[in-house]
């Protein structure tokens, strides 16, 4: 983890993200399509995914260490497929030391992008 990450950011999960183009390059093009740049602003949010910038204020529930309220944007993942409840955060901006909820395969990623692509096409 980033020292950085460590002592200021909000990107925290289970399993750690490669910082490689076969994960970023999907990850930047959907974000693109549906909108948003390639930090995630200004955000977008469909029945299937959603996408948040990166966080940078302090914790809005008023809570003690890490217990936040489900909504405190401190703990909101920066990406968010629906269907599986995959999430996945970053540092500052995508994939700079990002960290995932479920240990997927670049192949079960890739899924998840064009799902996310096919639900943008219903718009």
């Amino acid at each position: 983890m980033e020292l950085g990450n460590l002592i200021f950011g909000n990107s925290r999960g289970e399993f750690e993200v490669p910082r490689e183009d076969a994960w970023m390059e999907p990850l930047v093009e959907l974000m693109e399509q549906a909108g948003c740049d390639s930090y995630g602003m200004p955000g977008f949010e469909n029945g299937v995914f959603i996408i948040r910038p990166y966080y940078w204020g302090d914790c809005v529930c008023g809570c003690e260490e890490d217990d936040h309220a489900a909504d405190c944007p401190i703990i909101l993942p920066n990406f968010h497929y629906l269907p599986t409840d995959f999430r996945l955060n970053w540092y500052k901006y995508p994939l700079r030391d990002s960290y995932m909820n479920q240990d997927i395969s670049i192949e079960q990623f890739l899924e998840i992008i064009a799902a996310c692509q096919r639900s943008l096409a219903c718009r």
